[in-house]
């Protein structure tokens, strides 16, 4: 799946919480999250990208400088769930926080979560998710990611239990993670982890003041791609293994899937007033991200047909 390179100076016995940052296209915002996360006792960081997507060769001397530092250097063209299921799987912390590059945390971040990890996980806790903000200077693209992808993670949310939250401001207890071991080939696409965390029992909260800040450095057309990429899994994933009936009906009933998740995605959005002001001036590259999604998503059910039918011989 990976391969991991550092220093890994500190034995595994002595890691509380591991740092799983993916990397995809955001390798500018590296030197300010670094710079947020100091040598800290107890804490590892793993560095997680694609091995087509490396790392800028100025940031190596600060990497080689870092004893608490690794690279977990994934396959060709990785997807972010992919880069995160290298990360626990190299992670040698008993918690480990899902993060990606483009959304960075602040010098506050990282006191607060190993609080949360120390102080207050209880046995019954999977999972902590934290806040996910858009600065007052957000472009257009960063603004319309936010409404898509984290409106559920905004500011100003009160702590409570909850069923999903946001894996890119995370944290999970690994025990809890690695026990999905069927899960684990496909990646760390976390809802699937989710129902499973509440069909066991176990708890996830949500911690307004774990805040990581969104600065995306995705243009539009990477952002629509990552979309269909993204999409086409989801797609492939919840039809294969199906009878062939099931599938076509499926398949047939694609073009359905952009009005739902616009209607449901849009009615999030105007029933909360710190977000209904955003939605005219970003619809345009919202309903676009959506309506990649749902491509995505059509084409991962044609995948799926294409497979070999339950029973078939191959």
């Amino acid at each position: 799946m990976s391969r991991v390179a550092g220093n890994g100076a500190a034995a595994e016995s002595d890691i509380e919480l591991s740092l799983a940052i993916a990397v995809q296209g955001a390798q500018a915002n590296l030197s300010d999250i670094l710079a947020a996360l100091p040598l800290t006792p107890g804490v590892e960081i793993l560095i997680c990208h694609a091995a087509n997507d490396p790392l800028p060769a100025a940031l190596a001397p600060l990497l080689d400088a870092r004893a608490d530092l690794r690279c977990v250097v994934g396959t060709p063209e990785a997807l972010i769930p992919e880069m995160w299921r290298d990360g626990f799987v190299a992670a040698r912390g008993a918690w480990v926080a899902t993060l990606t590059a483009h959304c960075p945390p602040g010098p506050d971040w990282l006191p607060r979560a190993l609080a949360l990890v120390r102080k207050e996980a209880t046995e019954q806790h999977a999972a902590f998710g934290g806040a996910i903000v858009a600065g007052p200077a957000a472009d257009r693209v960063t603004r319309a990611i936010q409404l898509l992808r984290y409106a559920d993670a905004g500011p100003g949310r009160a702590r409570r239990q909850v069923q999903d939250l946001s894996a890119d401001n995370a944290l999970y207890r690994r025990i809890a993670v690695m026990e999905c071991a069927d899960l684990l080939p496909d990646g760390f696409w976390e809802p699937n982890y989710h129902r499973r965390f509440v069909a066991r029992g176990l708890v996830m909260e949500t911690i307004p003041d774990l805040v990581v800040m969104h600065r995306n450095r995705y243009s539009a057309a990477d952002f629509r791609q990552q979309r269909r990429r993204h999409g086409r899994v989801f797609g492939r994933h919840r039809s294969e293994g199906r009878p062939r009936p099931v599938q076509w009906a499926m398949l047939l009933a694609s073009p359905a899937a952009f009005p739902v998740f616009a209607f449901k995605q849009t009615r999030k959005v105007l029933l909360r007033p710190t977000l209904r002001s955003e939605l005219p001036q970003v619809a345009l590259s919202l309903y676009g991200f959506m309506a990649s999604w749902c491509w995505g998503e059509a084409r991962g059910y044609a995948d799926a047909l294409r497979a070999p039918a339950r029973g078939d011989k191959p």
